[in-house]
């Protein structure tokens, strides 16, 4: 099944929505299954960025999901940037949209009649590997290109290897998604999103939550207990 027939078809129902919300903090929580299937078809496809007949091809290696409903009682993801806040509501963003962003970019598959029963869903690309064999005109090359097996680690990365490859002169180019084969489940695998902070409710407000314990295993970089949702999917390397 190709990744925006998975996408259009994802739906939350009172199942997926108790499943998640029951074991959002225990540890050792499993990602749904509905999550394995989206990041399944992304980790088998890539980005195609082509101008004439020069062509690179991004693949993405790691993928985080994240998932916020606007509703009461839904799934809640508050580091989700793109969600409603006090001051105003989101658009509902069109499925397929690029949202860029301070941590990345996302693939994004919103759904929902409106902003205020919107479901925010996206995929960030946390790492990935780019294949420029295929520009024979242009000159421009990243040195952190050369190697088409190396893993980029750094998800800010993207912004150039899509939207610095070609010139938007004579006539611009061309992003488009690729299905790929399919890679088996065995070759995937899971963890928490890296420096996803868990969010507490304080005085009507969700906030991070703040780890005082200097030897707590499950705390973030930025100091924080760690969101322990696995959310992350990456191919593995071994």
């Amino acid at each position: 099944m190709e990744l925006k027939e998975k996408l259009i078809n994802f739906s939350i129902d009172d199942v997926f929505r108790q499943e998640v919300i029951e074991n959002e903090n225990i540890a050792g929580n499993l990602a749904p299954k509905e999550f394995w299937k989206i990041a399944q078809a992304i980790l088998s496809g890539y980005f195609l960025v082509m101008k004439g007949e020069d062509m690179v091809k991004i693949h993405p290696t790691c993928v985080e999901i994240y998932c916020h409903e606007e509703r009461e009682n839904g799934v809640k993801d508050y580091i989700v940037y793109h969600r409603n806040s006090l001051k105003e509501d989101k658009p509902i963003f069109p499925l397929g949209v690029l949202h860029n962003h301070v941590s990345g970019i996302d693939i994004t598959f919103e759904k929902g009649e409106n902003e205020k029963n919107a479901v925010r869903l996206s995929a960030l690309v946390r790492e990935f590997r780019v294949d420029d064999s295929g520009k024979k005109k242009e000159r421009y090359k990243n040195k952190e290109w050369m190697d088409k097996n190396k893993i980029i680690t750094y998800p800010t990365h993207l912004y150039e290897a899509i939207y610095s490859q070609f010139s938007i002169f004579d006539g611009g180019f061309n992003v488009s998604w690729e299905d790929g084969d399919e890679i088996e489940l065995e070759k995937i695998e899971i963890n928490v999103r890296k420096n996803v902070a868990r969010f507490i409710e304080v005085n009507g407000k969700y906030i991070k939550d703040v780890c005082d314990d200097k030897n707590a295993e499950d705390k973030t970089p930025s100091g924080h207990y760690q969101d322990t949702r696995k959310w992350l999917f990456k191919i593995k390397t071994n």
